[in-house]
């Protein structure tokens, strides 16, 4: 150690000097506490054994002066006096001295204190160099969840959380939350809604939820349905997560136009439906594993349907908000989250569960992250710009010249069995740049003319099952068993793009190998048949619509809206 004795007696400094240096340490000298004092700041001792009287400047005044200017840097500071005052000892260990030594020095305390004051500073040494590779650690772990926070944040797109019917509340456990929530709508404006949980909170919670919001959006956007993307999420958490690693996810789809509901739940709390008068209209429990826990090939689809005729507010939550514990131990529990939301207007709901979360912990933290959901289902169809007359009533328009461009398919009962035709459509009509504001648009004339063929046409289904009890349902299961017993059949696709006076059109041209069906009964739907409408839209976007034979050819023309 670098060791400085100040004293203003020349023999003290030269004999503990001396003494000193035998225990091989390195020995700085000064004769008052001023001297002591510049000293100290120009060579940094790591010890100083002070005389307590000295002139100028005494040892207590500059051991009060060297702390201070130390800082957090611990500076011994051993005093030697003659003085035997103990209160006067005592003010000065108080203003800065660490020991004291009475005189006439006794060699061998001498000798201890500086040993035992040796190892102290080796360890106040080593609690530094831990604290700044802590420190070191914290800045970096700090930026690291900034980036992350960042990519979290993009990767969610906060914008898509903005969707009327939705009221949302994250609250993060730590500074960044393993709960996830994703809502965006379908080009047919579908509702897509995602709620996740990852095991465990921070950062490794958020990094296990991230590779789930790829597939969910990329996905929604290209038309794609429920079952579809929940295969291609639990592909990336089984590629991306390492073993071990799960994630307990809701995922709802709300067709408003249908009036539909459809519900898969994997690991995450009862979803609820509540009326305006906070009955309980219907409630989801978790059927199926978490993804990452098997294989996308072995994971259950089936999802839940339902259809809903009046408004209601769908809930859901993370176990977070359930297990939160309040002062007596006891969790915030379903019947708190019930009796807040039920009855109330979905963002009124929202803040009574966020006000009431908030008076049952108290000053307590809770332990998981917090995440909250509450969807407005409104069962009130927009009012289509429906023209009158029948189908025919606009003539083919003029098209002179050959097409732009031309994207044909041909679909055999194989292809149609397992092929999501309308998602790889989209995929190509994307990349037009004249159509590019058109999305929607478009997806809903594709969607509609093929699924008349394929339904209707091929697999001879007739929308008269829509009309009995749970008829959606049963129209849908029967849809699947009949696609996947298609032994023939046969779906005939052809989009061509032209130029009209200046302005993109796209014709569609759909044909299939069925026997047709009733397309002029279903051409004028009244507001409450559940069958047809979807051929009004076609015809209210499109410049002309035209059915072929008996309805097993169509061809449509659709001019893009001017803003």
């Amino acid at each position: 150690m670098k060791i400085l004795i100040a004293d203003d007696a020349e023999v003290v400094r030269l004999l503990i000097g001396r003494f000193v240096e035998t225990l091989g340490h390195q020995v700085l000298l000064a004769r008052d506490g001023v001297e002591a004092l510049e000293v100290f700041r120009s060579q940094r001792p790591d010890m100083i054994l002070m005389d307590m009287l000295m002139p100028r400047m005494d040892g207590p005044e500059a051991a009060r002066l060297v702390k201070a200017e130390a800082g957090e840097h611990w500076i011994p500071v051993v005093l030697v006096t003659a003085v035997g005052e103990e209160d006067k000892l005592a003010d000065a260990i108080e203003i800065g001295a660490d020991d004291y030594l009475l005189k006439p020095v006794n060699y061998r305390i001498l000798e201890a204190k500086i040993t035992a004051i040796e190892r102290t500073v080796e360890l106040n040494r080593k609690v530094r160099e831990q604290s700044l590779k802590l420190a070191e650690y914290y800045d970096r772990a700090e930026d690291e969840k900034r980036v992350a926070r960042h990519l979290l944040e993009q990767m969610v797109n906060r914008e898509r959380l903005s969707d009327p019917q939705l009221h949302y509340w994250i609250s993060p456990a730590e500074s960044l939350s393993g709960d996830l929530i994703a809502a965006a709508r379908t080009p047919g404006r579908v509702l897509h809604l995602m709620l996740a949980d990852g095991i465990g909170h921070g950062l490794t919670a958020a990094l296990n939820v991230l590779p789930l919001t790829q597939p969910f959006y990329a996905m929604t956007e290209r038309g794609f349905e429920l079952p579809d993307i929940l295969i291609e999420m639990c592909r990336k958490v089984r590629q991306v997560l390492p073993t071990g690693r799960f994630v307990a996810l809701a995922f709802v789809a709300v067709d408003f136009s249908d009036r539909r509901i459809e519900v898969w739940n994997g690991g995450i709390p009862d979803l609820r439906l509540f009326d305006q008068q906070g009955e309980l209209v219907k409630s989801w429990r978790s059927r199926h594993l978490p993804l990452g826990i098997v294989s996308a090939e072995d994971l259950d689809l089936t999802t839940e349907r339902s259809v809903f005729d009046r408004r209601c507010s769908l809930v859901m939550c993370s176990d977070g908000l359930l297990e939160a514990r309040g002062s007596s131990g006891d969790a915030f529990g379903e019947g708190r989250l019930a009796e807040a939301c039920a009855g109330r207007p979905p963002g009124e709901a929202l803040g009574r569960v966020i006000d009431a979360l908030a008076a049952f912990v108290g000053d307590s933290a809770c332990h998981d992250d917090v995440s909250l959901a509450i969807v407005d289902i409104d069962p009130h169809l927009p009012e289509l710009p429906l023209p009158a007359g029948k189908v025919e009533s606009a003539p083919l328009p003029d098209l002179a010249g050959e097409a732009r461009w031309r994207y044909a398919l041909t679909l055999g009962a194989e292809e149609l069995r397992y092929l999501h035709t309308v998602p790889l459509l989209m995929a190509f009509v994307s990349q037009i740049k004249p159509l590019g504001n058109a999305q929607a648009d478009i997806f809903l004339i594709l969607t509609e003319l093929f699924v008349n063929a394929l339904d209707h046409g091929v697999l001879r289904l007739s929308s008269s099952l829509k009309s009995e009890p749970d008829g959606m349902e049963r129209y849908l299961l029967e849809r699947a068993r009949r696609l996947a017993s298609l032994q023939q059949g046969r779906v005939e696709i052809e989009l061509l793009g032209y130029e009209v006076g200046g302005r993109p059109m796209l014709r569609v041209r759909v044909s299939d190998s069925g026997e047709g069906f009733e397309w002029r009964t279903l051409a004028q739907p009244s507001p409450t048949q559940p069958s047809g409408r979807g051929i009004a839209i076609v015809r209210a976007l499109c410049a002309s619509l035209h059915f072929f034979g008996n309805g097993n050819s169509v061809e449509a023309f659709y001019l893009p809206r001017v803003d």
